[in-house]
């Protein structure tokens, strides 16, 4: 398996929250290439759970400088 086939980021999983500009993101749930995420503008606040592309989703926490929260 070269290098670019590889997961681009392994730190992800299942229930981390996220601290990305003025919003929140909660990862519900990993798939092999997709993760169900919410997006919310305060942590508690109820959201629709949406799918991305793992690869797209580490582009954009690299991009906006997200910090883990828990």
């Amino acid at each position: 398996m070269d290098a670019n086939s590889q997961r681009p980021s392994s730190e992800l999983a299942k229930g981390q929250l996220w601290k990305a500009d003025n919003s929140y993101l909660q990862i519900v749930d990993l798939e092999k290439r997709l993760i169900h995420y919410k997006l919310m503008k305060k942590p508690d606040q109820p959201a629709a759970t949406r799918l991305i592309r793992i690869d797209v989703l580490a582009v954009y926490l690299r991009a906006t400088e997200a910090t883990l929260m828990n």
